[in-house]
């Protein structure tokens, strides 16, 4: 069911930006660290569909752009596979 809300909203995101900028379901695919594609305004946009689509289904807010999330270094790589922990720890 989470995996599915993410590649929903991967999809619908990637609907939304130029191709250079799509992300891929994938679950190494970095959201976050060296080798993303993400800048600030489209990392927010893309957790803002995410929680949108968490909150449609499961019926629970989700901020998943807590104090946690920014207290790693920019060396901190984080991924769809990371998403998809985060989601499922916060909605329990």
């Amino acid at each position: 069911m989470i995996k599915k809300i993410i590649e929903n909203s991967i999809k619908k995101f990637n609907l939304n930006n130029k191709k250079k900028d799509h992300l891929k379901f994938l679950k190494n695919f970095q959201i976050l660290g060296p080798e993303s594609k993400l800048d600030s305004l489209k990392l927010v946009n893309f957790f803002i569909e995410i929680e949108n689509n968490v909150k449609k289904k499961f019926k629970k807010d989700l901020n998943l752009l807590d104090d946690s999330f920014f207290e790693k270094n920019y060396n901190f790589k984080y991924t769809i596979q990371d998403l998809e922990n985060d989601i499922k720890k916060k909605i329990k």
